[in-house]
């Protein structure tokens, strides 16, 4: 994801996930730093209202989200979820478990 910070004309590009030692080399030189903001990325089965399902989990438990971006290709979904701090990023993922859980049929 890239964006253009607004009435500046500095920018950010985001990558996500990047691990390993190779593509943590790669990255930085090209010239990109890991960022400050803890992020969540999310993948799994689409199904609809889960998109509320995750808000309403995140939001009833008192957690603020920066920022949220989503997207579905077919039949399944990402999603980045970004928090103010690594404790609400750690509470949150638990909330997505249990929220993106599938849903059992009886």
């Amino acid at each position: 994801m890239a964006y253009r910070y607004p009435g500046t004309d500095k920018g950010a590009i985001e990558l996500h996930p990047i691990s390993g030692r190779k593509p943590i080399a790669a990255a930085q030189a090209a010239g990109l730093a890991r960022s400050s903001i803890p992020v969540l990325l999310v993948e799994g089965d689409n199904r609809p209202g889960l998109g509320y399902a995750l808000a309403k989990a995140i939001g009833d438990a008192g957690v603020n989200m920066s920022f949220v971006m989503a997207q579905v290709v077919g039949r399944r979904y990402a999603a980045a979820f970004g928090f103010d701090n690594e404790a609400d990023a750690g509470k949150a993922a638990t909330l997505i478990k249990k929220a993106a859980a599938p849903v059992r049929k009886r």
